[in-house]
């Protein structure tokens, strides 16, 4: 049994320690409270992060490559961090790394190593984990170099065997790659070409499908390429010159000659085509009088035991009117003018120079060149106003003099005065009563009032005295 004394003793202790234990639950209350509320203002979110994460390849043995193109993939992540430190975050913020030391040719599944710079940023997930690699002994060999022309030469010629320089490439890379490239292909477009082709073109590795083959490197990676163009025996391509006979009518002028094509490769013996000169002629074609553009197909005059495969060309001889200036006079008209105003244009005349073919120009009337002054919403005054040409069709302006004019505008309605304020205060002057006059008829034949009182005059002006009221005299 427990003593008196022993649970005076226990009672003053649970005395002393009742402060204790009540300030330690104060103090883990006020924590809770300070944790809820920054919980609440910048709460723990989580969520994918919006930028892909660059995957980084470190520590690739020597001697060896990947078979995969490793270079641009990359990593999304999952991470959970206070809301206002995750709105922070940029993509140079984390690292992706796969490690490679170590790993011998073959086939690896590596794990993505994803590191937050920010310790209170914690990545709870990514995608992909792993990355399955083919690393492969890297090699290399000769290769030829061969040439692909992609078009043909002009009609009437042909092109020779392709020369490369250098014809033997170097292909390195990953061993299963490198065995499938049989050459370096160098594409050659000719265009047409009548003579031979020199260019400096890229090499594309290929296999023997001709399939281009990825992953390997060419050394060097262009080769200079001569594709030879000649003209066979038997052919020979000339000029054709049109014979264009007459002149066209006056004021017009030729503005050239074109023939369709423009040469034309005859066949014939080598010796016979040896001795012609380089052009053969068409037909004549009359141009006299012409006033517009002739166009006309003509045939080929050729010499004996020759001949061609298109034997007529297409000839088109332009004509033109000769061009000139020509400066007029003209009235400038108003345009916009409003209602109730009187417009006073400072000059009567000006000068618009207009340039067009010579013939147009001579039978140009005087309506048809017009000079505008555009006055829509101008207000009453002095203005400045740039004219506007109006010309017909095939005419050019090329000049106002002057380049401005002034405008005066002036309002034609007459602002009504301002009503004059009654004078406030004024003592009005009393009328006397007067007896009512007797009336007669020939009061009634003026219209005099008959009333027994004589009506106020109205108000006076200040600086007069104001009249008195006198009644009527009775009869």
């Amino acid at each position: 049994m427990l003593k008196f004394n022993d649970i005076r003793r226990y009672g003053r202790t649970m005395r002393t320690m009742r402060p204790t234990t009540t300030l330690l639950l104060s103090v883990l209350l006020a924590f809770a409270v300070w944790f809820i509320a920054i919980d609440q203002e910048n709460p723990m979110i989580r969520e994918e992060y919006e930028e892909p994460i660059l995957i980084e390849v470190r520590n690739m043995g020597e001697g060896l490559q990947s078979l995969q193109d490793l270079t641009n993939r990359t990593a999304v992540l999952t991470l959970r961090a206070p809301q206002r430190t995750l709105e922070m975050q940029q993509a140079d913020d984390f690292s992706a790394v796969i490690d490679l030391a170590g790993l011998p040719a073959g086939s690896h599944e590596v794990p993505v190593v994803v590191t937050a710079l920010n310790p209170d940023v914690e990545v709870i997930a990514l995608e992909p984990r792993q990355l399955l690699v083919q690393l492969e002994p890297v090699i290399s060999k000769e290769v030829p170099v061969a040439v692909e022309v992609m078009d043909s030469a002009a009609f009437g010629y042909d092109w020779q065997d392709p020369l490369a320089e250098p014809s033997v490439v170097t292909i390195t890379g990953p061993q299963t790659q490198v065995e499938q490239v049989r050459s370096a292909v160098a594409s050659v477009f000719l265009r047409n070409a009548k003579s031979q082709v020199e260019s400096l073109r890229p090499l594309s590795p290929r296999n023997p499908q001709n399939l281009e083959v990825d992953r390997v490197r060419v050394d060097p990676g262009s080769a200079r390429i001569v594709v030879p163009v000649v003209q066979p025996p038997g052919r020979k391509e000339v000029v054709v010159r049109a014979d264009v006979q007459g002149a066209p009518s006056p004021n017009y002028r030729l503005t050239g000659v074109k023939v369709d094509p423009p040469t034309v490769v005859l066949l014939g013996s080598p010796d016979a085509l040896r001795d012609l000169p380089g052009y053969v002629e068409t037909m004549p074609l009359l141009i006299e009088g012409a006033v517009g553009e002739v166009r006309e197909r003509l045939s080929l005059i050729l010499p004996e035991n020759i001949s061609t495969v298109e034997d007529s060309v297409i000839v088109t001889v332009g004509v033109a009117a000769l061009e000139s200036s020509l400066t007029v006079t003209r009235r400038p008209l108003l345009q916009g003018a409003g209602d109730f105003v009187r417009i006073t244009v400072s000059l009567k005349e000006v000068e618009v120079i207009v340039s067009g073919p010579l013939p147009r120009l001579e039978l140009l009337g005087p309506e048809e060149v017009q000079v505008m002054l555009d006055v829509t919403g101008l207000l009453p005054g002095s203005h400045v106003v740039q004219p506007t040409v109006v010309v017909p069709e095939g005419i050019v302006e090329e000049g106002v003099i002057p380049e401005a004019i002034e405008v005066l505008i002036e309002s034609l309605i007459t602002p009504s005065p301002a009503p004059t304020p009654e004078p406030v205060g004024t003592p009005s002057t009393p009328v006397p009563e007067t007896a009512e006059p007797a009336s007669t008829a020939e009061d009634e034949m003026e219209g005099t009032p008959t009333s027994g009182t004589v009506e106020p005059a109205p108000a006076p002006d200040s600086s007069d005295p104001p009249p008195t009221a006198t009644p009527a005299p009775s009869s």
